[in-house]
């Protein structure tokens, strides 16, 4: 089952998701109640949709935010954040119940262990063959899988085809260990939550040993989590992959001296492979979540930023571009007359003509770091600085300027003179409110405020086939280019006027 954890002055608070889903509001006739202004009577609502758990946001005034995205309804992944008004929680896909290795002192037991390491077989020196045909089998089936759910169900299938047993558990581990987490729970139902014994999961995780107990009451003492359901045999094996110990597989049964040695060989034989698999299946997941990252971002990042950004997500789980308040330089650029333009060229003509001068102009944009924000129409919205901050965002920004004039005037000396056309452009340097806005199926990335408003009016003051900036943006620049100064412009807008510089070129060295 599914759950919502959070964690609020120190406690730790774990809400399943049922087959009623989960209502969260500052009402009382909710399952998580949030008492703060911020979090409207009836806000959100997660539920179950097969093996998908959607949260849904009920029209609350401040809004359900998913990986600091706001949604009005989004699916949920293993370790999502989800914020709710002043609240945070973390989304935990499958847990059933959650077991903590306590510090409680091990009670002396007389058990059958092995050590168990990465990269090593068992000792086959029991029933070799049948241990070996099982094991071929096993590994045939998991190495089809690449899907991390669909294979921690294919391992408990495979185990309990294997082993048969009362009880069977795959658990995970998280926060570097000191958390035990049931992924897949196969027991008969039952009113109660399941217990499985800390004291044996500990020593399995802490030494590393595939253990083997005929008596589980004998040889742990007066557990509650033993004696209350009635265990007297347990199996218990790591898994040990490359990078660590990754989990346990436990399995119990009531009955006495219901597994033997050929079973711990052979489930510590099975663990090992499922080791690999889980390693395998978290690799790909990354790979192909990175893979669809750089895909989305390469619309509007230069390659190179795309991959930076891509490999941050993949890295932390967190999207590196939550708004923030940070330095950036802002272009706009945009053809003069075009709609005129559009009044004698024939419509497919225009557009083919648009689509080149477009791709040009990007190209230029990518070749110096920048960030595609938008196309207005004919207009180029560009961002230098964000969402990576590079020190000479503003001389990043007046060299793709410069680099713009040139391309457009290499373009128009190959296109038929009743097709030329001529480009403002405008440049400013300050301080932006720079993030992702949208969905999870549908971001997109942009920066807003007074230093973007500046910009846009620059541009529309250009002369044509010019550059003009401002006085916040020469100064970042020092003497490496030539500017001629234009005076003090009154932009649509704002209060104040503003000093214009028109940009002439770099000094020649």
């Amino acid at each position: 089952m599914a759950r919502l954890i959070s964690t609020i002055e120190g406690q730790v608070a774990s809400y399943p998701i049922g087959p009623n889903g989960l209502r969260v509001g500052r009402s009382r006739n909710n399952d998580v109640i949030l008492n703060h202004p911020h979090v409207s009577r009836n806000h959100a609502f997660v539920e179950l949709k097969g093996r998908d758990v959607i949260i849904h946001d009920l029209n609350s005034s401040n809004g359900t935010f998913v990986n600091g995205l706001r949604v009005k309804e989004a699916s949920l992944h293993d370790n999502d954040s989800i914020a709710i008004g002043p609240f945070a929680f973390d989304f935990d896909e499958r847990a059933a119940a959650s077991v903590i290795i306590s510090d409680d002192p091990s009670v002396p037991f007389h058990t059958q262990s092995r050590s168990v390491s990465s990269g090593r077989l068992p000792e086959l020196n029991l029933d070799a063959n049948d241990i070996l045909q099982n094991f071929y089998q096993v590994s045939s089936r998991l190495n089809m899988i690449l899907d991390l759910r669909e294979l921690l169900d294919a391992i408990m299938e495979e185990v309990l085809r294997l082993v048969p047993a009362e009880r069977g558990f795959l658990l995970m581990t998280r926060q570097d260990g000191a958390e035990l987490v049931p992924m897949v729970v196969s027991a008969p139902p039952s009113d109660t939550p399941f217990l499985i014994s800390s004291t044996i999961a500990r020593q399995v995780l802490r030494e590393g040993v595939a253990l083997l107990t005929s008596d589980a009451r004998a040889d742990f003492g007066s557990h509650e989590s033993i004696i209350s359901q009635n265990i007297r045999s347990v199996l218990c094996v790591p898994l040990v992959g490359r990078l660590g110990v990754l989990g346990l597989i436990h399995l119990d049964s009531p009955g006495f001296e219901r597994f033997s040695i050929r079973d711990r060989e052979l489930l510590t034989a099975v663990a090992y492979q499922a080791a690999l698999g889980i390693e395998r299946a978290r690799l790909t997941e990354q790979v192909r979540k990175e893979e669809t990252l750089r895909q989305q971002f390469s619309r509007f990042l230069s390659p190179d930023v795309a991959r930076t950004v891509a490999q941050q997500i993949a890295d932390t789980g967190d999207l590196p571009m939550k708004p923030v308040e940070q330095e950036a330089t802002v272009l706009f650029s945009d053809i003069q007359g075009f709609t005129s333009m559009t009044e004698t060229l024939p419509p497919l003509e225009l557009q083919n003509l648009l689509n080149e001068y477009l791709s040009v102009m990007t190209d230029v944009i990518f070749e110096h770091g920048g960030t595609l924000d938008k196309f207005i129409g004919d207009g180029i919205m560009a961002l230098f600085g964000a969402p990576v901050f590079y020190e000479d965002h503003a001389r990043r920004a007046i060299d793709t300027a410069l680099g713009m004039l040139k391309q457009h005037e290499r373009l128009m000396a190959k296109v038929d003179p009743a097709k030329h056309f001529r480009i403002r452009i405008g440049v400013n340097s300050g301080r932006v409110i720079s993030g992702l806005v949208g969905t999870r199926e549908r971001l997109e990335y942009t920066v807003h405020g007074d230093t973007v408003n500046t910009a846009s009016r620059l541009e529309g003051k250009a002369e044509p086939n010019s550059v003009y900036t401002s006085e916040a943006t020469v100064e970042q620049l020092g003497d490496a280019y030539v500017f001629q100064e234009v005076g003090m412009l009154q932009l649509k807008g704002k209060a104040q006027t503003v000093r214009a510089f028109r940009v002439i070129g770099r000094k020649s060295t």
